[in-house]
């Protein structure tokens, strides 16, 4: 396992091993379930911290993050920024990768899907519009936050 893998995979490990005994006693879509809802409050925590860590919520504030942290990363590619949305591209998702390697890909594909109340948390003026991600098979991940009307 690269080493840059098995970071992730510890990140991710003792999720799994609470999510594999609520699916032999709950059952797999009980167990997705609850992990779907706790993911997504940990994600309303992560972009309420985001926000008051930035001292703002707005879209520049937001792609000016994003902008950083794609000169930090090797995976993350911000494709296009205006006024009223940020879209970026994902070549290589880590997370799909260790939770592939414990063998719980169906756990990550609700971790993607908490994005779309991450952006309403950060700001609930926003949503995210997305249709692929390499957690369900696609060859990159393409994140777009609009700014709605």
């Amino acid at each position: 396992m690269e080493s840059d893998l098995e970071e992730w995979v510890n990140r991710y490990e003792m999720a799994v091993a609470f999510y594999r005994p609520m699916v032999e006693d709950l059952g797999e879509p009980a167990a997705l379930a609850i992990v779907a809802r706790a993911l997504e409050k940990m994600q309303l925590k992560v972009a309420r911290d985001l926000a008051e860590k930035l001292g703002d919520n707005s879209l520049p504030a937001l792609a000016e993050h994003i902008r950083k942290q794609a000169t930090q990363r090797d995976n993350l590619q911000v494709v296009e920024v205006t006024d009223r949305l940020i879209a970026t591209r994902i070549s290589r998702c880590r997370s799909a990768e260790a939770f592939k390697a414990l063998g719980a890909p169906e756990v990550c594909r609700l971790y993607c899907d908490s994005d779309y109340a991450y952006i309403k948390a950060f700001n609930p003026k926003m949503r995210m519009v997305r249709s692929k991600t390499i957690a369900a098979g696609d060859e990159c991940c393409n994140h777009m936050w609009v700014l709605d009307e």
